[in-house]
C-alpha cells in the first residue's frame, strides 16, 4: 500500500539520520520506531496506522444516527453523507439475476450503458444489487446517480432502491463494532478484497445461492474517458519505470510483475480503443432478526465465499461507513 511505503521510507531516513548523528537525537529514534511500527502489517490486510485510524474514527463517531431514503419524484432521495438523487430501476424477471455472465445479452447491454456514461465525460456511480427475502422472490435493482436511459429489461421505480433492512423514510441506526442495528433487523456488511469483475464473476453465482439473508451489492464507479486514458497511461509508465530501475540495478524482474505490467498494457490499449475504465467493489450484506443468528449467518457466508475463492473482510469498526457505501449511489464511496 502507498502509505506503508511512505512510512517505511520515512523510518529508514530517520534511522539513517540517527545513526549518522547519534548525539542528542533520542527523539529521532523514537520517531523511527513509531513510523516503522505503523508500517507493519496488521490483521485484516491493514497496516497498524490504518488500524489505529479506524479505531479513532469509531470511538469518536456517534453511535446513533439517522438516514433518510425517500422517493422524490422519479428518483430516490438519499440523505446520507449529504443529499443526492439516485435513479433506480427494478429488473423485470421472476427469478435471480444470473451474475455469472451466462446471460450474454443482458451483460452486453449493461456494459454498453457503462461505456456510454464514460464517453459522456461525467463521473457516474452504478450500483447493481440482488436482495434476497424469505417471503418474496429476489429483487434485482440497478441504481445510477446520473439520469440515463437503462436497458429495456428494467422498470423505473424509485422505491425499488430502498433496502429491505432499512425501509423508506427517516430511519435510526445504531452502530456497533461488528454490526448495525436497524428498526427491522441487525446487519453486518462484508467486503470482498480486491474484487475483479473479470476474474471472479462465477463466484457471484455461488454466493447467490445463500438465499433469505444475503444481499449482493456490486458497485462500479465509471471514470470519464479523458481521465481514464491518463490514468491508464500513468499506471503503465509508473510500472515500466519500476521495471527499468530494477533491471538497471541488477535485480531480476519476476514473472508475476511482468504479468502485472502486461495486464496494465492491455488495459491501456482497451481504454484507448474506447472501453470504460471502472473501479469495482462488492459488498455482502448479511441480515438477521437476532445477533446470534447474524453471527451464524456471517460464518456461513464466509465459508461459502472462501469456497468460491474470495477473500472477505469483516469490517470491524467500520460497519457504519460500509453500510453507507452499499446504499444506492454509494454515499461517501
Amino acid at each position: 500500500m502507498p502509505h506503508r511505503v511512505v512510512l517505511s521510507m520515512f523510518s529508514v531516513a530517520t534511522g539513517c539520520e540517527a545513526l549518522l548523528h547519534p548525539a542528542g537525537h533520542g527523539w529521532v529514534w523514537a520517531i523511527t520506531g513509531v513510523t516503522a511500527g505503523a508500517a507493519l502489517p496488521a490483521p485484516a490486510s491493514r497496516s497498524w496506522a490504518q488500524t489505529v485510524g479506524i479505531e479513532i474514527r469509531y470511538r469518536t463517531r456517534r453511535r446513533v444516527r439517522w438516514v433518510d431514503l425517500s422517493p422524490d419524484g422519479d428518483a430516490l432521495r438519499v440523505a446520507v453523507r449529504g443529499v443526492r438523487r439516485v435513479w433506480c430501476y427494478e429488473m423485470l424477471h421472476c427469478g435471480r439475476l444470473d451474475l455469472s455472465g451466462r446471460d450474454v445479452t443482458l451483460a452486453h447491454r449493461l456494459g454498453r450503458m457503462i461505456e456510454i456514461l464514460a464517453a459522456a465525460g461525467e463521473r457516474a456511480h452504478v450500483t447493481l444489487s440482488v436482495e434476497s427475502s424469505p417471503d418474496a422472490i429476489p429483487r434485482t435493482v440497478l441504481s445510477l446517480d446520473v439520469e440515463a436511459p437503462p436497458p429495456p429489461e428494467w422498470r423505473r421505480d424509485p422505491r425499488a432502491g430502498v433496502p429491505g433492512a432499512l425501509g423508506a423514510g427517516r430511519v435510526a441506526l445504531i452502530e456497533r463494532r461488528d454490526y448495525v442495528r436497524t428498526p427491522h433487523c441487525v446487519v453486518r456488511v462484508l467486503r470482498v478484497v480486491r474484487f475483479s469483475a473479470d476474474r471472479e464473476t462465477t463466484a457471484l453465482e455461488t454466493l447467490g445461492d445463500l438465499a433469505e439473508w444475503l444481499t449482493l451489492s456490486l458497485h462500479v464507479t465509471v471514470i470519464p474517458a479523458s481521465r481514464a486514458r491518463r490514468l491508464a497511461e500513468r499506471a503503465v509508465h509508473r510500472r515500466g519505470s519500476d521495471a527499468n530501475v530494477t533491471r538497471g540495478a541488477g535485480f531480476r524482474w519476476s514473472a508475476r510483475h511482468e504479468q502485472e505490467l502486461e495486464a496494465l498494457r492491455q488495459r491501456e490499449r482497451a481504454v484507448a480503443a474506447g472501453a470504460a475504465l471502472c473501479q469495482w467493489a462488492l459488498y455482502l450484506v448479511v441480515c438477521a432478526p437476532t445477533l446470534e443468528e447474524l453471527r451464524r449467518r456471517v460464518v456461513a457466508t464466509r465459508e461459502r465465499a472462501r469456497g468460491a475463492g474470495l477473500i472477505v473482510e469483516l469490517g470491524a469498526g467500520v460497519q457504519g461507513e460500509w453500510l453507507d457505501y452499499y446504499l444506492p449511489g454509494g454515499p461517501g464511496w
